[in-house]
């Protein structure tokens, strides 16, 4: 098969064996273009980012595959309009923690997270997976797009000003062009933090990004660009394969996604948050019928070891909101007795100043509330008369037991954002 393959790796165990069986192998060929990616919401465990970190050196130094971080970004532009915007893209960054020595080092203090937040205005939700949408979905696609291209890296994105020109006009004319009402106070509130990102995506070479030799040579991926972009869509969208995580007592996930593949080649869609139209999918762990307890036995016997407990609990971005409540106090507890940054996403105190900082406050907006009962906020939880998090963070810190049974009867949506 001389279609490229696409290792989406999600940090977590299932993932790491799945990798690691490719790997050892020997089914990945750089020469055909496989690559593996990893996308960095900012919001993982930094034990995710160890454990990410030892597969990327394992990838690159033994077997010569190209594994690339990623990060959602934005830029300021003004093309097909007379007005200045945000428009989101995707960056490359290194295996270290960002700093002032390392200004090209991946985030870890929700700042790629808030960036999208701030860029909509609103909250990710159950009903609005904007998270997925925005840091998963369609920075993968925009990095594909690229690298089926086979050229050396990626432009520069955004003005060659020095300061940012986007206006407080600006972003008001677009909110009510967009059928916006939020008043004009909140919403330069709620942009401030993206207006105070970078503004320009710089030019990127692929090579200085990956300790692998990048060795692409596909005849196959010839035919399928437009000017300096390879095409997802259409009669000339690019034949691919991701290469997927999924265990094989997940078998509806791979129902999903199997449907929504078939749905998208009906529909023809073509917007990069959609479904490419040449993408297959291989889920080796599947195909071999590994379960979840065939993973744990896997990692016991390795070198090395994503250091988080078994149950799944502190996977993901920590504290996603489609984790149940109850699940999301537990973490909270647990936390308690580790010594965390609270700036961060490991703390609750983050997902606390978050929701209060982004959530819809309908009172403050002039919304008619004629009621107690109806609804003050909307979040990441829905509409709902108190903020989650900062409940859940109060419970917490008075000692509240979590009722064992109300664990069992976890509600939790699974996030599968990696899907």
């Amino acid at each position: 098969m001389n279609k490229p393959h696409i290792v989406k790796f999600s940090g977590g165990r299932s993932s790491g064996m799945m990798l690691m069986k490719l790997l050892e192998g020997n089914k990945l060929k750089p020469e055909r273009g496989d690559v593996i990616v990893f996308n960095n919401t900012s919001a993982e465990h930094s034990a995710t980012y160890d454990f990410t970190r030892s597969m990327k050196k394992l990838a690159e130094g033994k077997y010569n595959i190209p594994f690339f971080w990623i990060e959602y970004q934005t830029y300021e532009d003004s093309s097909n309009s007379y007005q200045w915007s945000r428009k989101p893209t995707y960056k490359l960054v290194n295996e270290q923690p960002f700093s002032e020595d390392n200004p090209n080092g991946y985030r870890y203090k929700g700042e790629v997270f808030e960036e999208m937040i701030s860029l909509g205005g609103f909250l990710p939700s159950m009903v609005s997976r904007i998270c997925t949408v925005s840091m998963k979905i369609y920075t993968t696609n925009v990095f594909l797009s690229d690298w089926f291209a086979q050229k050396q890296g990626i432009n520069r994105l955004g003005h060659y000003g020095k300061v940012p020109k986007m206006s407080d006009a600006d972003v008001i004319k677009t909110h009510y062009k967009n059928g916006g009402s939020v008043p004009e106070g909140i919403l330069l509130s709620k942009k401030a933090f993206v207006r105070s990102c970078a503004f320009v995506r710089n030019k990127q070479i692929w090579q200085d990004w990956t300790n692998a030799n990048i060795i692409t040579n596909n005849n196959s991926l010839r035919g399928s660009g437009v000017g300096n972009k390879a095409q997802l869509y259409g009669d000339i969208a690019v034949d691919y394969v991701s290469v997927l995580g999924i265990r094989g007592d997940e078998q509806r996930r791979i129902t999903k996604i199997e449907n929504r593949i078939d749905e998208a080649q009906d529909k023809q869609g073509k917007s990069l948050f959609n479904q490419p139209h040449g993408e297959s999918i291989f889920a080796p762990l599947v195909d071999d019928g590994i379960t979840q307890e065939q993973v744990i036995e896997f990692w016991e016997k390795q070198g090395f070891n994503l250091r988080l407990s078994n149950t799944g609990l502190f996977s993901n971005c920590l504290y996603c909101p489609l984790k149940s409540k109850a699940k999301l106090q537990q973490i909270a507890t647990l936390q308690l007795d580790v010594d965390v940054d609270k700036k961060t996403p490991e703390s609750i105190d983050w997902w606390v100043d978050i929701e209060r900082k982004y959530s819809r406050d309908l009172e403050a907006e002039n919304r008619m509330i004629t009621s107690e009962k109806l609804p003050k906020y909307v979040g990441f939880f829905g509409p709902v008369k108190t903020l989650v998090f900062e409940d859940i963070r109060n419970r917490v810190n008075s000692g509240e037991k979590i009722d064992p049974e109300l664990l069992k009867l976890d509600s939790a949506i699974p996030c599968n954002c990696t899907d």
